[in-house]
């Protein structure tokens, strides 16, 4: 039977994110391992399906393509436990998600690309510095938040938690230490426990 395909590096917190919600709602798909280290999203194949030329990227069998992590996760969770019915906190989720992108994935999994995946902490010390302070002020937000409510969107789990989980709760592969954030450490253990839920490895697969 023709399924989804979602191209991706299963390192990729990016990646898991979709894989993640594909399985929570037990949507079947195909996962497509999309080695970006070896240079698989830059080939002809790849960049045909992806001329932006980055994963993850999910190919449904009529040959529809979409791109975004954060608008697979919007588009996916419609209709779902997952995507609030509440307009309010359709638009905290759609907040969170902009915040995940921009404030957040920039800083957190920059660093955990560049000390875990590409292993070149000491060639990028100074960059390192840099994104390290982003990355603290990201936190800083989340547990501000996260002392106030159990999820992002209020008091029930989704597809925001979802996009923050993927690379906070691997920050420390970066160098990151999230001592200091007792609430997001709690949230971290609240999305961990979700019916459902699997790790980065079992999901992307």
């Amino acid at each position: 039977m023709d399924r989804l395909k979602l191209f991706g590096d299963s390192r990729s917190g990016n990646c898991y994110k979709v894989a993640l919600l594909l399985k929570l709602t037990k949507t079947p798909f195909a996962w497509v391992e999309t080695d970006i280290m070896q240079g698989a999203t830059r080939n002809e194949y790849f960049l045909a399906l992806n001329p932006n030329g980055k994963v993850p990227l999910l190919l449904w069998p009529d040959g529809r393509r979409l791109a975004e992590s954060n608008a697979m996760l919007l588009h996916l969770s419609r209709d779902t436990p997952y995507f609030p019915r509440d307009h309010w906190q359709q638009a905290l989720v759609w907040q969170w998600l902009f915040f995940e992108q921009y404030s957040h994935e920039p800083y957190i999994a920059v660093m955990r690309f560049i000390v875990a995946i590409a292993k070149r902490e000491a060639e990028e010390a100074g960059r390192l510095v840099a994104l390290r302070q982003k990355a603290h002020q990201a936190l800083a937000v989340m547990e501000g938040v996260l002392k106030n409510s159990p999820f992002f969107a209020g008091d029930y789990f989704t597809v925001a938690d979802i996009a923050l989980y993927a690379y906070t709760h691997v920050a420390a592969e970066g160098g990151i230490d999230l001592l200091g954030y007792p609430a997001v450490l709690s949230w971290i253990e609240r999305v961990a426990v979700q019916p459902g839920h699997l790790t980065m490895a079992e999901a992307c697969c």
